[in-house]
């Protein structure tokens, strides 16, 4: 396989996409989420992790695409490249989009678990998945080691100590 871009989607090696899961894998551990989605600008699914959802995956990427780029052209507008929202889903729990390279992070999540603490894993998740859907890492096998290692965990929970005391 050969990295590229087709008309409106970019190839990942089968290491590049482990890594995005590793990642995704972490972040469900340490943030209590449901279900994290990976979904590109044009709303094709890059990888996803936790429990099914009931609702089409096709339909919901195709959806978060749309909102990416609402989301995003609303930014550019207001004259900002941050934006993310969340949404309350209908039977309960919430649904939270944020950027992650020229897509976006979709993670589906209850009640009980605090919105801001799935935002904060959630953004050192983003942090961690832009080297690898921009191809910024370099070697492969470094950025593998920094994802495994236990420095994922250490990094978070210190940013945590920082935000929350």
């Amino acid at each position: 396989m050969t990295r590229g871009h087709g008309p409106d989607r970019t190839v990942f090696y089968a290491r590049e996409i482990h890594q995005m899961n590793l990642v995704l894998g972490k972040f469900l551990q340490k943030s209590g989420a449901e279900t994290v989605l990976l979904v590109d600008v044009a709303g094709h699914l890059l990888t996803r992790q936790g429990a099914q959802s009931p609702a089409s995956e096709d339909t919901i990427t195709a959806l978060v695409a749309g909102n990416c780029a609402a989301s995003r052209a609303m930014a550019t507008m207001l004259g900002t490249q941050e934006f993310s929202s969340c949404i309350r889903r209908g039977g309960g729990g919430h649904l939270l989009l944020l950027p992650a390279g020229d897509g976006m992070l979709a993670v589906a999540f209850g009640d009980d678990t605090s919105v801001s603490l799935v935002r904060t894993y959630a953004l050192e998740a983003v942090r961690r998945l832009n080297p690898i859907l921009t191809r910024e890492l370099g070697d492969p096998a470094t950025g593998e080691e920094r994802i495994e290692k236990d420095r994922f965990e250490a990094e978070i929970d210190d940013a945590l100590t920082d935000v929350f005391g």
